[in-house]
């Protein structure tokens, strides 16, 4: 018999010693650092929205899945979700709306989506926050860093920019804060946050594997 951890109240800080070596090897890829330093083009950051697009997609179809776990209202808030900003920023990147036609996922991005795809068809909510902290945490920190870099290097306009925009949430460090609060208010067995742990770290793996195959 599994029994609920009691006190979870240091998940927030164990995501992030856990995922502490991943992180930084994705956030130091040599995609990132790239794009960033203003060594590659808009075309790069558009190819990298593209990959984006197909696994937020797969991503915010699994948090759907998983929304009806008693614990999910706290951490799935709609208001994160970034597919249709993408979708907006890729219209105006492209001055059309038929590039959805021509996006193919790379193997590390097929991977990706496979990974979420299997959350999505086991409703495994432990693991789905997982991915969620990892990327929307991710939006709501360095991606603000990002969007500057990058209307700065490259010339691209804000309002090409929407996906890293979360104005809805107010000011970003308290939502941020409540966000880790509401972590650490998670009923987890011990399986459950050992499980949510590891796919944090895949999380980030996956993440610099889609960066190394847009190298």
């Amino acid at each position: 018999m599994t029994s609920i951890i009691a006190s979870n109240s240091d998940l927030s800080e164990a995501l992030r010693t856990h995922t502490a070596q991943a992180h930084e090897e994705a956030e130091h890829s040599t995609f990132m650092n790239d794009l960033l330093t203003g060594k590659l083009d808009a075309q790069a950051f558009i190819k990298l929205q593209e990959q984006s697009w197909l696994f937020y997609t797969a991503l915010e179809a699994a948090a759907r899945a998983c929304a009806e776990d008693s614990r999910a209202a706290g951490l799935l808030d709609p208001r994160l979700e970034r597919k249709e900003t993408l979708e907006a920023d890729l219209d105006k990147l492209h001055e059309n709306t038929t590039w959805r036609d021509n996006v193919t996922a790379t193997a590390a991005t097929a991977s990706y989506v496979e990974r979420l795809e299997s959350i999505e068809a086991a409703k495994d909510f432990p693991r789905l926050v997982a991915h969620h902290y990892v990327r929307y945490l991710g939006d709501l920190s360095g991606g603000q860093v990002i969007a500057r870099l990058v209307n700065r290097e490259y010339g691209v306009s804000e309002e090409a920019l929407s996906f890293y925009c979360f104005e809805d949430l107010g000011k970003l460090k308290p939502y941020k804060d409540n966000y880790r609060a509401e972590l650490d208010a998670l009923e987890l067995t011990a399986e459950e946050r050992a499980a949510l742990l590891d796919e944090a770290s895949d999380a980030f793996r996956f993440n610099q594997q889609v960066f190394q195959a847009l190298a």
